[in-house]
């Protein structure tokens, strides 16, 4: 099975990041299940869990991720980058910018 190395990054532009962490993940794992495994210290909203709202939403900036199992987010907004994280697997090494429902629109 492959893991793909995972970076999630809270922050605001031109400032430091509040958070930058660097996790493996397994592809067949939710990238929100693995962070909370391996850094129980950080704080990631999430509500349904199952793809179905949109309080874990993140934008990926590298890398590509499966999400099939969600059912919120419409075609432009996949396509434009946005994930959620409760449903989201990586299929490569990513970036990802965390804490975003507030910019889904």
């Amino acid at each position: 099975m492959a893991s793909y190395k995972v970076q999630l990054i809270k922050g605001k532009k031109k400032q430091p990041p509040e958070i930058d962490v660097t996790i493996e993940v397994d592809e067949d794992t939710y990238i929100l299940d693995a962070v909370e495994e391996a850094r129980e210290d950080l704080e990631f909203p999430s509500s349904c869990r199952a793809g179905s709202c949109s309080s874990c939403a993140a934008r990926i900036t590298e890398g590509e991720v499966d999400q099939e199992d969600q059912n919120f987010l419409d075609d432009e907004q996949v396509e434009k980058g946005w994930i959620l994280l409760c449903v989201a697997k990586p299929k490569s090494d990513c970036v990802i910018k965390t804490h975003q429902e507030a910019y889904l629109v």
